[in-house]
């Protein structure tokens, strides 16, 4: 049996938070899909499943019965909890909308212990009607929304994890460590342990390739596996001309002076070439892709491996979406492993801590792989980007000279054109700062409150270095979700 906690996600926000407090906690957890069968969750060889759901009226159908006969233990919370009740063979009434703040009470159980009343914000509920076998494990206004199984370790609660909950994450720590009998031992060096262990077992006596972004993942991802595989390991980086000003410099003149072998492809002329005369966004993306695709791919071809690292994370999680898109492997059917699948940023950023990255690379802001040319309203030009890369180097040393950089999650700049009726072209920078608003499971990007001066500072010494400068625009825009920060 493994050491771990699995989770099945049928909300992804809410599965991301309660598999990174437990982490936290130094409980190792991982996150399958809620449409795992039985079979696919007993292969893990868990100690126990927490069973994720949302706290809203929509009640899952992917749940996969057999889990409840197999004799592991279970944690049902929030919407999945009708489903777990209706297979034990009991009856779920009508759903309650409360969307409002009111008391849980927590009965006697073995994961109960020194819970009672909790002031909790309810969603919808739904009225549980138990069998024999079932008792209530709690109850709102004496009306059962969680019950446990008498003689099997089954635990059912009709609400979620909020931010600042000790009672619920309090009970799920105990079903961890009580129930399930997990063990406190997940830590970073733990973590990189086992990664380089999996890459050198993934990798074999064959070479290896990892893609470089620039960014948090792709590096932290590339020393753990030269920490694996030392000299059998080349990594590819594409300058495609988009990245920030001195990026690429920084960059390379880090990873190689910690000896990794650094391929870097020159594909400026190409993106250029690919960029030229298409104004609209997604043409944009789909050129940047195919280009960026085939200057890895060629690269690739000259060096005899076996194994692709990948960088990917599960960050996207708690934005409540799907994992964006990426690019393709190097090689079709390429073996891979992706060895930070299961983290998320922050516990990302502590990893590259433990391995020994300097503060200004674990906590940089994250940068879209399509670099500035979809922050250029209109076409790419040569002239563009660099006007874009100069007034974007400006808002960043502004932010962090005034001491926002940690307080923020996100800030760059923009460029577009205005159409004035005028034979030199008028231009606009757009500022964007943001900061990140919990609203229970639910992350938004709100404005960032800058202070006036910084602004007029900026807007003074944008427009006396470039004529064309004509309007200074600070974006006050809230973004309903994390991935609508940028602009479309």
């Amino acid at each position: 049996m493994q050491d771990q906690i699995l989770i099945l996600n049928f909300d992804n926000a809410y599965s991301a938070t309660i598999a990174s407090r437990l982490r936290a906690e130094r409980i190792a957890a991982k996150i399958l899909p809620g449409h795992a069968t039985a079979e696919q969750v007993l292969a893990q060889e868990s100690l126990g499943v927490i069973l994720s759901g949302g706290i809203n009226g929509d009640i899952p159908v992917s749940l996969d019965g057999q889990l409840l006969r197999s004799g592991i233990p279970v944690l049902a919370l929030g919407n999945v909890v009708p489903a777990v009740i209706t297979l034990l063979g009991g009856q779920v009434e009508e759903a309650v909308p409360v969307n409002d703040v009111d008391t849980l009470t927590f009965l006697p159980s073995r994961v109960t212990e020194d819970l009672g009343e909790s002031e909790r914000m309810f969603g919808t509920l739904f009225p549980l009607c138990l069998t024999d076998d079932l008792e209530p494990l709690a109850t709102y206004h004496e009306v059962a929304v969680g019950a446990s199984h008498k003689t099997q370790e089954i635990y059912a609660v009709g609400c979620q994890l909020e931010p600042n909950d000790p009672d619920m994450f309090n009970l799920m720590v105990q079903f961890a460590t009580k129930v399930c009998g997990c063990t406190s031992w997940w830590s970073e060096d733990a973590f990189i342990s086992l990664a380089r262990s999996a890459i050198q077992e993934a990798a074999g006596e064959e070479r290896a390739v990892c893609v470089m972004s620039g960014g948090l993942d792709s590096g932290v991802t590339a020393l753990i596996a030269h920490r694996a595989l030392g000299d059998r390991l080349t990594c590819l980086f594409v300058d495609s001309g988009l990245h920030r000003e001195n990026e690429v410099v920084e960059f390379a003149a880090y990873y190689k002076n910690l000896g990794l072998q650094l391929n870097i492809i020159n594909a400026r002329e190409r993106v250029l070439a690919a960029l030229a005369g298409k104004i609209n966004q997604e043409d944009k993306r789909i050129a940047l892709h195919e280009v960026l695709s085939r200057a890895l791919e060629e690269a690739a071809a000259s060096i005899d491996y076996g194994l692709q690292v990948i960088s990917s994370s599960s960050d996207h999680l708690f934005a409540g979406r799907s994992a964006p898109a990426s690019l393709p492997l190097l090689k079709p059917k390429m073996h891979s492993i992706a060895p930070l699948g299961d983290l998320f940023k922050d516990e990302i950023r502590r990893i590259g801590e433990a391995l020994g990255m300097p503060h200004e690379m674990t906590n940089m802001q994250s940068f879209p792989w399509s670099g500035l040319a979809l922050r250029i309203m209109g076409e790419c030009t040569v002239d563009k980007i660099n006007l874009l890369r100069w007034a974007d180097c400006q808002f960043c040393n502004d932010i962090k000279e005034a001491g926002l950089s940690r307080r923020l999650w996100k800030y760059f700049a923009m460029l577009y054109e205005i159409p004035y009726q005028e034979e030199q072209p008028a231009l606009a920078i757009a500022l964007r700062a943001l900061s990140i608003s919990h609203t229970g499971s639910d992350l938004r990007a709100l404005p960032a409150r800058l202070p006036y001066d910084l602004l007029e500072r900026y807007t003074q010494r944008a427009q006396a270095y470039d004529k064309r400068i004509h309007k200074i625009i600070y974006d006050l825009t809230p973004s309903f979700s994390l991935q609508e920060s940028e602009w479309r």
